[in-house]
């Protein structure tokens, strides 16, 4: 029989309002949230919904949602009841709380005991429009803003339970090192999203850990204080200049940079910094434009640090290069090389609609010096679900194909080879192709939401290009990885 997991999801009533087919913002979470757990975890799932107008209530043993807004805030009843929480679970409340905010709270408004606890934010931040409450789940922004969020969340869960039940809760650690992941711009809080799972999966212990003070004078103490317990920061540089404290013409993660600039120069032999800008800069404006300007020319914003500017996978693949030359975790450097792989595993996706057309490259990827990886359509939902998820972290490399299936299949694949390194991966992934004609004359939205390269091309000469590169990529991984073990 399948262990049982209890949820409870606390809210106020008025954050319940029906806005589509009599379901309010709270029915759709719960919906949402039972879905994706559904799919990652081998349990009976029970989602219990503790409202403020429900008196004497009682809550299972289990994990607990609280969704933070102004309405929340106002409500005794759903602050009392998370004042008991930490009365009867003070020392395992980071394992079992998970805050989700529907809305946004000032920073003193948020309940003090909640402040330390990783938070969700699903909500809209927009560096012009500010931040705005999210209702219609299936947009371009809903994709980021929510759903990557989602991800987040039923990762961590998904996290605790194996955390939970395990003898030992520092088996994975292996001494290695802190990190400090610094806070984004919107239109990169995907990307960070997708790296700090890959550091938690690997053991690394991430700051920061909590939402940060929303006050100069706050926010700076807060920085300070993480940076000290790190040996290595990490700052990723879009086009969005992000969202700027009280009492501070600059944004947070241009003070974060400063800090991290300042604390090197006095720890120079003990911390190390890499910074990444994006190539796509096009919509910058001219306050980030200015910012990436100075750690370009200024000594003093990039100091201590190795600044790049290159596609994203390339930086992913420096990041672990750059953790591992320091010494911070030998064993997984062992990880990357498999005595028994030869050739690179090349992942091709495609709808049972496009079976035909895609043994055209069936048969290009097989001449190819690499191992191909599809899928049979074969067994129920589940089974071909956790076989696409076997294949994701196999791989060294994907291709998404689109003929005739539909849009939507494509977006969920795209996201999927987004979040893959959610899913468990050891190793990095050394390239994604989306081949579809289809895409034609829209390539750079796929790149930027997806960031994939994309093939319109009517034929599989883009195709043999691909596979040539992550072929060479490949050999020169493991001979690499082969030289310094």
């Amino acid at each position: 029989m399948k262990e049982k997991l209890h949820i409870n999801i606390i809210f106020a009533e008025n954050d319940n309002k029906p806005i589509l087919e009599d379901r309010g913002w709270v029915d759709f979470f719960k919906k949402f949230l039972y879905m994706m757990l559904n799919q990652t975890m081998n349990r009976e799932i029970t989602i219990n919904m503790i409202s403020d107008e429900q008196e004497g209530l009682k809550t299972e043993e289990g994990l607990f949602i609280p969704i933070l807004s102004p309405d929340f805030i106002l409500s005794g009843s759903c602050l009392d009841r998370v004042e008991n929480l930490f009365q009867q679970s003070e020392n395992t409340i980071h394992d079992i709380v998970f805050p989700v905010f529907k809305s946004p709270l000032s920073f003193v408004d948020i309940p003090e005991k909640l402040r330390p606890v990783r938070s969700y934010i699903f909500y809209l931040s927009n560096e012009n429009q500010g931040a705005q409450e999210l209702y219609e789940f299936f947009t371009k922004e809903a994709e980021k803003g929510y759903w990557m969020k989602m991800v987040d969340l039923c990762f961590d869960i998904y996290e605790s339970i194996l955390k939970m039940n395990q003898t030992e809760k520092n088996t994975r650690s292996h001494g290695r090192k802190t990190v400090y992941l610094a806070e984004t711009g919107q239109d990169l809080s995907g990307a960070r999203n997708i790296i700090k799972r890959e550091l938690i999966r690997h053991g690394y212990d991430v700051y920061p850990k909590s939402l940060l003070p929303q006050s100069f004078s706050g926010l700076k103490k807060s920085i300070q204080a993480d940076l000290e317990k790190c040996q290595f920061s990490v700052h990723m540089i879009g086009a969005s200049y992000g969202a700027i404290p009280k009492d501070s013409e600059s944004s947070v993660m241009d003070i974060q940079n400063s800090l991290a600039a300042d604390y090197s120069e006095s720890s120079a032999s003990d911390f190390s910094r890499l910074i990444w800008i994006s190539p796509s800069l096009k919509y910058a404006s001219e306050k980030q434009k200015s910012f990436i300007h100075n750690i370009k020319r200024d000594d003093k914003s990039s100091r201590g640090a190795e600044v790049l500017q290159t596609s994203l996978e390339d930086f992913k693949n420096t990041l672990w290069e750059e953790l591992m030359e320091k010494g911070l975790n030998k064993k997984l450097r062992n990880l990357y090389l498999d005595a028994s792989q030869e050739r690179a595993n090349i992942y091709l996706i495609y709808d049972e609609i496009d079976r035909e057309a895609a043994s055209i490259l069936v048969d290009e990827i097989q001449a190819q010096n690499v191992t191909l990886l599809t899928l049979e359509n074969k067994g129920d939902l589940m089974e071909l679900r956790n076989k696409h998820i076997d294949c994701l972290k196999q791989m060294d490399a994907a291709i998404v194909f689109q003929e005739k299936v539909n849009n939507q299949w494509v977006y969920m694949k795209l996201l999927d080879l987004l979040k893959a390194p959610g899913f468990g991966r050891s190793k990095p992934i050394l390239g994604k192709l989306f081949k579809s004609e289809k895409a034609k004359g829209i390539e750079n939205e796929y790149l930027s939401r997806y960031e994939v390269e994309v093939d319109v091309s009517g034929d599989s000469k883009n195709v043999i290009n691909f596979i040539k590169t992550i072929e060479l990529a490949y050999e020169n991984s493991q001979v690499k990885v082969a030289r310094e073990s």
